[in-house]
């Protein structure tokens, strides 16, 4: 730590508290989405002010903030690799989210698990690679990839699969490239530029955790726990599971680091964004699924975190 703070000049209480955040993210995961269960107003009346969106766009900003544009420059290696992971979770995955949906009754909560199939790969997955001694650049790569993709395809894709959208496509287009796009344009743009000189990386890292800790808070206060929320958990179970196999499929032969992108950046898909999907395209009732998932691909990339550093 002390290195770390000597070459990029981060306050030592910042850094202390980014590490701790990191170091303890499942168990704040719980919390916070306890809490938003359990006192869900406050998180409902944000909510209701398009707050999900505003907070995703934050988050997504930060994540961008980690990587510049000159780090992809070192994907050409991985480009084949990387172009059959995209090709095949843009098709299989979408596909295996409506396979789940049709366990669950009533369009809102089919959409929130369809949503989860059209959503890019997890903006935490890509600091979780990290952690667990995979590909960074792979993870971010296949991120920023499948965003782009998301932006494009996710309304042609809900339309194909029979959804029923309460906005129209151009709308869900609009929302997508206002708080995912541009907000990681720009972060990637302010680390190629580096204008505060690394100074500020710790600060960015707190706010992209906190950020994250928020969405799920608000996520989960929309969350009206019902009987009907168990075969919700239980699609969703579902559709993580078959995930993570086509994940693993997709991994083999390659080296244990890439084999870890893959696997966490196809089985872990981005929560807050499949949220402001579901939003957007169904009505802010089908991103109460959503939470629900959040919780589920945390405690599955913690899961992989904890095996990997023990092999």
């Amino acid at each position: 730590m002390a290195g770390d703070k000597a070459v990029t000049g981060r306050p030592g209480g910042l850094a202390g508290l980014a590490e701790f955040l990191d170091r303890f993210l499942l168990p704040l995961v719980l919390v916070v989405a306890g809490l938003g269960v359990a006192l869900p107003a406050p998180g409902r009346r944000l909510d209701a002010g398009g707050a999900i969106l505003i907070t995703l766009a934050v988050l997504v900003f930060c994540t961008g903030s980690s990587v510049t544009f000159a780090d992809f420059k070192g994907l050409r290696t991985a480009f084949r690799w990387m172009a059959l992971v995209l090709a095949a979770t843009t098709i299989v995955l979408p596909a295996l989210a409506w396979l789940a949906s049709r366990l669950v009754t009533g369009p809102a909560l089919q959409g929130g698990v369809m949503a989860a199939g059209v959503a890019p790969v997890e903006v935490a997955s890509v600091a979780l690679t990290g952690l667990a001694g995979g590909e960074v650049v792979v993870a971010a790569g296949l991120l920023i990839a499948s965003t782009l993709l998301t932006v494009l395809l996710a309304g042609p894709i809900l339309m194909f699969l029979g959804a029923h959208s309460a906005t129209s496509q151009a709308g869900l287009l609009a929302t997508l490239a206002l708080v995912v796009a541009l907000p990681l344009i720009a972060g990637c743009g302010m680390r190629t530029l580096d204008p505060f000189g690394g100074r500020e990386r710790s600060l960015v890292e707190i706010v992209g955790m906190v950020s994250l800790l928020v969405l799920l808070w608000e996520i989960a206060s929309e969350l009206r726990l019902h009987a009907s929320d168990v075969l919700v958990a239980v699609a969703l179970l579902a559709y993580l599971a078959a995930a993570g196999v086509l994940g693993w499929l997709l991994a083999l032969g390659a080296p244990a680091p890439r084999r870890t992108a893959v696997i966490l950046t196809t089985a872990m898909r981005d929560f807050a964004v499949a949220a402001g999907i579901a939003a957007s395209a169904f009505g802010i009732a089908a991103a109460a699924p959503l939470g629900i998932y959040g919780v589920m691909v945390l405690v599955f990339g913690a899961v992989v975190v904890y095996i990997s550093k023990r092999r």
